[in-house]
């Protein structure tokens, strides 16, 4: 049976992951972290009717993917929002679609299928993380005009408004709250979730 949702989990690299926590992780333990958080989603997220792909040109990252039985694309396109844009445009068949980052520590099942409603039931659905990112975004209308970097959030929110596409912003912790610096990681390690096993 075709399966109607496309999640797409974009992944930098495996050599140098979340460098803004350097001065509080060795560059294994955030290796190691980074590992972990991508694990977490896609466990969060499988469903019956969800096909998950992490999306890289790395070889690391193909090779862990691999080694766990996860779906990578490799895109060929440099830079996130082209691979995204190609991703996007290769899997247009989908009924559903959601782009989500990969270090959103707090995603329970509960809170995936949650989001997954929402796509289901709203054109675009979005949320901000505290440096107006756009941690995830997704929705039943067709969306290809990706423009992630410095204040991602609002350049999609003022792309959309353009299009004249109804959206709705999401506010839960578990979608706007992203590991991104020495901050976050305190935060975390103060409300560590169930699935993290510190190292």
């Amino acid at each position: 049976m075709k399966k109607s949702f496309l999640i797409g989990i974009p992944v930098r690299d495996f050599e140098n992951p979340m460098s803004r926590l350097s001065e509080v992780l060795s560059k294994d333990q955030r290796i190691s972290l980074s590992k972990s958080l991508l694990l977490n989603l896609v466990d969060v997220f499988q469903d019956e009717n969800n096909d998950i792909y992490v999306v890289s040109n790395n070889p690391k990252v193909k090779e862990f993917c691999n080694d766990h039985s996860i779906n990578n694309i490799e895109t060929g396109e440099n830079g996130l929002n082209e691979e995204i844009k190609k991703f996007i445009n290769e899997n247009r068949t989908y009924k559903n679609w959601t782009i989500v980052h990969s270090d959103l520590p707090y995603l329970t099942k509960h809170f995936a299928r949650v989001w997954i409603t929402l796509c289901t039931s709203k054109d675009i659905v979005i949320a901000a993380s505290k440096d107006h990112g756009t941690p995830i975004f997704g929705g039943s209308k067709f969306f290809n005009d990706f423009l992630y970097g410095k204040n991602s959030f609002n350049k999609h929110i003022n792309k959309l408004q353009k299009q004249n596409t109804e959206y709705e912003r999401i506010f839960h912790k578990e979608f706007t709250f992203e590991i991104d610096d020495a901050e976050d990681y305190l935060e975390f390690l103060r409300h560590k979730p169930r699935w993290y096993k510190k190292k």
